[in-house]
């Protein structure tokens, strides 16, 4: 990211920054993994050729809001400037920064993702030496958004193709994790129902053969657990209210951005 150009980069160089951007924080003494579709496209390095290769306009990042001191520093190593503004009236949720010459935009998620439901995040950030969160959270990420968009679908196609279901295992998509996280609360749940149905139907869009059915039986899959998991009481008791209530936020109105 050092280097300055007058546009920005293609997606292969996006990801290479993306990792620089991951690798610089760390130096600095920062915990943080990458987010959003640039660390899905370092999870899933076979999308081009699944036909899923998309463009990139941001960096998603997420780490510590312990750490948030620590960020202004770090970014100026690489010319990014922070949104005084933003990062004041968002203090220990959500940092933003950019690079006024060739626009590159970052996003900082601090402890907790805040999108359609909430993700926490900090216990995920060691799992393993990847720059990126594990698929699981990858998956998590973009099954709890109500209004995809064509660039989620892709995304979750990538990440569906190119992991296994591994139950308790980072491995792959952990499926664990994914059940976990639906289980204890009706709104994940509801959210994720009704984005894997609509990637079901998705599939055949872009996908065909062997892919097309891969994909299918794995939704087919995570949608059995997902279900099969026993319920939590606070589970329960909203399940009793159901889409009579609204049971999601827009990202608007949690002042978060969605991570691309």
């Amino acid at each position: 990211m050092a280097d300055q150009a007058s546009q920005l980069p293609d997606g292969s160089q996006m990801a290479e920054r993306a990792r620089e951007l991951q690798g610089t924080l760390a130096k600095n003494g920062i915990a943080a993994k990458l987010i959003g579709g640039l660390a899905i496209a370092l999870r899933c390095p076979g999308m081009s050729a699944h036909g899923l290769a998309r463009d990139y306009h941001d960096v998603d990042i997420c780490a510590r809001s312990k750490d948030a001191k620590k960020m202004d520093a770090a970014m100026a190593v690489l010319h990014l400037e922070p949104h005084k503004h933003f990062n004041a009236m968002n203090y220990g949720r959500q940092m933003m920064y950019s690079n006024p010459v060739t626009g590159l935009h970052v996003d900082v998620f601090l402890d907790v993702l805040r999108m359609c439901q909430e993700l926490e995040l900090t216990s995920r950030l060691a799992v393993d030496d990847h720059p990126s969160l594990p698929v699981a959270d990858l998956t998590l990420s973009k099954l709890q958004i109500v209004e995809l968009t064509e660039k989620d679908k892709t995304d979750l196609l990538a990440l569906l193709i190119e992991h296994d279901l591994t139950p308790g295992n980072d491995a792959g998509l952990n499926v664990t994790r994914v059940t976990d996280i639906c289980r204890a609360n009706w709104g994940w749940w509801q959210s994720s129902r009704v984005t894997l149905e609509a990637i079901q139907a998705y599939a055949p869009v872009r996908l065909a053969g062997d892919a097309r059915d891969l994909v299918s039986g794995r939704i087919d899959a995570l949608v059995a657990a997902i279900d099969a998991a026993p319920k939590s009481v606070k589970w329960k008791a909203r399940a009793r209210i159901g889409t009579r209530a609204k049971w999601y936020e827009l990202p608007e109105e949690t002042q978060a951005n969605p991570a691309e």
